[in-house]
């Protein structure tokens, strides 16, 4: 003879719903811990590399992050165009007005046929680059000879 099953009670239900909250708080927690903590982690990375480039160079206004085959700041003050390693180390400078901005934009829509492309710098291949893009295709072009040194068709 077996044993009688008792039909619903609160104490049942208080002790399922108890269950219930605390696999919630588990699920809520390996969220926090596994998800958000490498992404504050990184967060934390990028912002101790921008503060240690942004302590020696006061005057940059605003400081980018470029990622190629590395990971590469730049920045610009009121004369020169900065270039930093990952490190916060110095890699290049260029002065202001020795950049072609409009040379390297006439290049592209020449002999690439692009429009209403964008014109930023940037680092690749060991070397400054223009990385001018549209929304078919990105170039990056050497910063002195105005090479190309990257291509990249979009959308194949």
């Amino acid at each position: 003879m077996g044993r009688e099953r008792r039909g619903f009670t609160i104490g049942r239900l208080i002790g399922t719903l108890a269950l219930a909250a605390i696999l919630i708080f588990v699920i809520f927690l390996q969220i926090v811990l596994f998800v958000s903590g490498p992404a504050i982690h990184y967060d934390t990375k990028i912002a101790a590399q921008e503060k240690t480039i942004l302590d020696e160079y006061k005057d940059i206004k605003q400081l980018h992050r470029h990622v190629f085959a590395y990971v590469i700041y730049s920045g610009q003050d009121d004369t020169t165009y900065y270039w930093f390693n990952e490190q916060g180390d110095l890699l290049m400078s260029r002065a202001l007005d020795t950049l072609d901005y409009e040379g390297a934009r006439k290049k592209v829509v020449k002999e690439y046929a692009m429009q209403d492309e964008t014109v930023r710098l940037g680092y690749g291949y060991e070397r400054a680059v223009y990385m001018i893009e549209d929304a078919q295709m990105e170039i990056y072009l050497d910063i002195d000879t105005l090479e190309p040194v990257f291509i990249r068709r979009k959308g194949l």
